[in-house]
């Protein structure tokens, strides 16, 4: 399958722009508790009562953020809503995990950044953690797990398998990427201390993407 190109890829050039040259960039996943992708009936029947619940996550592999370096820095964030995430304005609440490998001023910068780049679509913040995430990305799959509170497999989507003929994309990855692959969601997991919310989802549905951003 072909990747979807979402935005334009940065043209280079001899002489960099200070924007370009502090440029954070690295892979992403997201996953919904809703189709991403699908048919009309899939989503009304979704819209409802599904798709409140998201797992957003980063593996930041360069850049800095007012002068430090993020490179080799993972965050990942679960966000809930009231209502489904689709609608514009619907209360948001969201916890922060951040990799216990970075150091604390990485740590710090590295929410700075989460919390200005993303503030507008995750809400309000209920807690921020540290613990150890591991990131796994290729071209077929992705996934994230943090620790034992969250686990997260993928693999890259196959229309044939997944869908109907006659779906189309339904909604947009909340972050911006220069590449992706939209995602069949294999097993998702979260038992976390945020969104007073557990929930185990296995199926062969695509509720996701997986790609590479970069943006100041």
């Amino acid at each position: 399958m072909r990747n979807l190109i979402l935005m334009p890829l940065l043209i280079c050039s001899a002489a960099p722009s200070a924007a370009q040259e502090h440029m954070v960039t690295g892979q992403y996943i997201e996953d919904r508790s809703s189709r991403v992708y699908g048919c009309p009936c899939e989503w009304s029947s979704e819209w409802i009562n599904e798709g409140r619940e998201a797992i957003l996550a980063w593996n930041i592999q360069s850049g800095d953020f007012r002068g430090v370096d993020l490179s080799g820095l993972r965050l990942a964030v679960v966000l809930r809503s009231n209502f489904n995430l689709g609608v514009p304005g619907a209360l948001r609440r969201f916890g922060i995990f951040i990799d216990e490998a970075a150091s604390s001023g990485q740590r710090r910068a590295g929410e700075t950044w989460l919390r200005s780049r993303y503030g507008d679509i995750l809400g309000r913040v209920l807690g921020v953690h540290v613990a150890p995430i591991v990131f796994d990305f290729a071209a077929e799959s992705a996934g994230v797990s943090v620790g034992t509170i969250l686990h997260l497999k993928m693999r890259r989507a196959r229309f044939a398998d997944d869908t109907q003929t006659w779906a189309s994309r339904l909604y947009e990855p909340f972050s911006s990427l220069v590449s992706s692959s939209l995602g069949t969601t294999l097993r998702t997991e979260y038992r976390g201390p945020d969104l007073r919310i557990r929930w185990t989802r296995e199926g062969n549905e695509i509720t996701g993407y997986y790609g590479t951003f970069a943006m100041p």
